[in-house]
């Protein structure tokens, strides 16, 4: 409850805790998550955070945590801050593990499904096709939670809502293209072409899709 209401340290209840963290294996995975992601987004997280790990206490409930777990987590509430974001515990949990345990973190806090992937997917970092491309690729959630991660501005994507790729297979057999698998893989390089230019308006979509679509003609006959 410190984390939440504590001002001052009770050294003997610190002590007692220090001694008998072994006892919380005791409890069940779903209480454990429940604890620590409410100690997580707690107002007082990063000191008790910092204490707990000073005093071994993660040890029985989250072997994987980070030795720098206060330090990134406190980045990340500043970042959150900054932004006028509220904090997230999920969010906050892949600010302290390791990426390459997200997964079984997930799997033995009994995480829900959606919270599992969220975890894996938050710690897979920001990328380098943007903040936009990653928006839209991610979800502006997943997006949100990798860029306050890595550190990365969220301006591009604020109050930003992802377009629909203007173009369909029909419009690619329009133009010459066989039915078939052809066409799905020709609409994912058209994509990824107007990703890269930033979304770009329906006539300069069509000029690319015409280009692509030409060259692939040309290259099969």
């Amino acid at each position: 409850f410190h984390a939440r209401f504590g001002d001052v340290i009770d050294a003997a209840g610190l002590d007692a805790c220090t001694q008998r963290a072994n006892d919380l294996m005791a409890l069940s995975r779903e209480r454990i998550a429940s604890e620590v992601l409410k100690l997580l987004v707690a107002a007082g997280a990063v000191p008790v955070v910092r204490l707990m790990l000073e005093h071994g206490i993660f040890r029985a409930v989250l072997p994987e945590i980070v030795d720098d777990a206060a330090d990134r987590l406190a980045s990340l509430a500043d970042r959150e801050h900054a932004a006028t974001i509220a904090p997230d515990p999920i969010r906050r949990l892949a600010a302290i593990i390791p990426g390459a345990d997200a997964e079984a973190v997930g799997a033995r806090l009994k995480l829900s499904n959606t919270d599992r992937k969220r975890l894996m997917a938050a710690t897979a970092g920001a990328g380098d096709e943007g903040p936009r491309a990653l928006a839209y690729r991610a979800g502006v959630v997943g997006a949100t939670d990798r860029l306050l991660l890595s550190g990365d501005d969220l301006a591009p994507i604020r109050d930003w809502t992802a377009p629909k790729l203007p173009i369909n297979g029909g419009a690619l057999v329009a133009r010459g293209l066989r039915k078939g698998p052809d066409v799905a893989a020709m609409l994912r390089r058209i994509e990824t072409q107007w990703i890269a230019e930033g979304f770009p308006d329906a006539t300069r979509l069509s000029t690319i899709a015409d280009a692509m679509v030409a060259e692939a003609l040309t290259g099969s006959s």
